[in-house]
């Protein structure tokens, strides 16, 4: 007699109409007991089943929830195209069509739509009703901040070396976060979950003690152990005041680790401080390896 087994793996999922905020995704997310890996602006005012993910789904959890990094609990191998973004925590995806047909796409169904609307940007392939994702155990999370005020370009360039240098070591951590220059302070935000305060600690004590002793630097620095995501988030992305936007045209690069490990940070630092301000995301820097073979791009019939 033939034998079937099946041996299922539950977890917890939220849809998301496309009328959803994150603050209120992160906020449900909590309630459980979980994460949602989503994006960050002040208040949590940005859709969560809208622009971000059709933009590729990029977030400060991406490091641990969302790439192909050893950190990864679900993406171990090299990672393709399909498999390095946020957008990897999306099951499924419901859509209007330019022909006017509301379809479900998933990995099982209209795959290439699926695909293309993981990052294809926005309003490409039709209006967004719902997305579907997958959440992650609710763990703490281990932070460091360092903004230093600057009085002086040299200590300013050695400064940012030193945080490029630094790179490779905190993405093997699973940091994630933000490294923000304007045109006369650096400010960096970065946490990872399931890692402790004495681990933390350990890690920035020399980029803080760095920082301190380059001249014309005024440098305030902490570590703090949060209780969860919640908690970091709420401290930083829900106390600022300031109207969400600014008058800002942006561009982005896509940094592979290893250029990041091959290259003169120095040589990046100068090219960075060429702009009149940028921000530095280890939201991207975590890419082991692009696995550019033509079978992981669906291409439509």
């Amino acid at each position: 007699m033939a034998k079937l087994d099946f041996s299922p793996i539950v977890t917890l999922v939220f849809t998301f109409g496309a009328g959803v905020q994150w603050f209120e995704g992160y906020e449900a997310a909590r309630q459980h007991n979980r994460v949602i890996l989503g994006g960050f602006s002040p208040h949590g005012s940005v859709g969560a089943a809208g622009g971000w993910l059709s933009g590729g789904g990029h977030s400060a959890l991406s490091p641990n929830y969302g790439l192909g990094t050893p950190n990864s609990p679900n993406l171990t191998e090299p990672c393709s195209f399909g498999g390095f973004t946020g957008v990897d925590n999306v099951l499924e995806i419901t859509i209007v069509t330019a022909d006017g047909d509301h379809v479900i796409a998933n990995a099982y169904n209209n795959e290439d739509l699926f695909w293309a609307l993981r990052g294809g940007g926005g309003g490409t392939w039709g209006v967004v009703t719902s997305v579907t994702y997958k959440t992650h155990p609710s763990t703490p999370f281990s932070a460091a901040f360092l903004v230093a005020n600057s009085a002086n370009a040299t200590s300013t360039q050695s400064l940012l070396t030193e945080i490029i240098r630094l790179t490779p070591l905190l993405v093997d951590q699973g940091y994630g976060g933000y490294a923000i220059r304007t045109a006369d302070q650096i400010g960096l935000i970065l946490a990872s979950p399931n890692v402790t305060a004495e681990q933390t600690q350990a890690t920035f004590l020399p980029l803080f003690e760095f920082a301190v002793s380059q001249p014309g630097l005024t440098v305030e620095n902490a570590t703090v152990l949060f209780q969860d995501f919640s908690a970091w988030y709420n401290s930083i992305f829900t106390t600022n005041t300031s109207l969400v936007g600014a008058p800002t045209e942006l561009s982005s690069w896509l940094l592979p680790k290893d250029v990041v490990q091959t290259d003169k940070p120095e040589d990046l630092a100068r090219e960075l401080l060429k702009t009149s301000a940028f921000a530095y995301w280890w939201v991207f820097l975590i890419i082991r390896e692009i696995d550019l073979n033509p079978e992981n791009f669906p291409v439509a019939s």
